[in-house]
């Protein structure tokens, strides 16, 4: 991490992929009109807009427009990721796990996402203060108290154990994997590798999920 440009060249990249993911998720949406479908890409439009910023708030510069900007990637956060718990559920159920062919337990991880989201809004984002920090080439408004990332923990632990429940019904891994990058990537502490590792792990992730959707449907 010791180029000072790293992050002005990455996260463009990492928007890009983004990008690319969702131009993908939406040709299968075209072809299979599922539920599925409509949550990746809204965590994938998350995604997208939460490397945008990033990538362009040098060019913004600090003040009220660029602090507006990165508290709704803060909020699409909280919104859209508790949705791959529910993501989640729906792809072990099409891969033959008995338990997820549920109807009480689809809706109870509908249940469960709704959860998330309200204690992520209300822990995480009512009340957020925002610093300005420049990193690698970068400008960002971070929190301005750094507690441990509750939201992204509980639902990357769901999604774990789902995927290991896909790996044992059709012996494709790959999910579980997904997950186990993407904590081990967040667990890098930001003030080494601020959000090029996170946003890279987090692609990998839902990558993942795309990947294990193509092989259950």
């Amino acid at each position: 991490m010791k180029n000072p440009g790293m992050a002005a060249f990455l996260h463009p990249t990492y928007t890009l992929a983004n990008l690319g993911l969702v131009i993908w998720s939406l040709n299968l949406f075209r072809h299979s009109d599922n539920i599925n479908t409509t949550l990746l890409i809204l965590v994938l439009v998350g995604m997208t807009y939460d490397n945008l910023i990033i990538s362009i708030g040098r060019f913004i510069d600090q003040g009220a427009l660029l602090e507006l900007l990165n508290r709704l990637r803060f909020l699409l956060h909280n919104l859209f990721v508790p949705l791959l718990v529910v993501v989640a559920v729906k792809l072990a159920s099409n891969a033959g796990v008995v338990w997820a062919n549920n109807s009480n337990v689809y809706y109870g991880c509908w249940a469960i996402a709704l959860g998330l989201i309200t204690f992520g809004l209300m822990s995480d984002f009512v009340g957020l203060e925002l610093v300005p920090i420049t990193f690698a080439g970068s400008l960002r408004y971070k929190p301005k108290s750094c507690g441990l990332p509750m939201l992204p923990i509980l639902t990357a632990l769901l999604v774990g154990v789902i995927g290991f429940f896909i790996w044992r019904e059709t012996n494709w891994p790959w999910m579980l994997v997904g997950t186990l990058v993407m904590f081990s990537g967040n667990a890098l502490p930001p003030r080494i590798f601020g959000t090029l590792v996170s946003s890279a792990v987090d692609f990998i992730f839902v990558l993942t999920l795309l990947a294990t959707q193509l092989i259950v449907y």
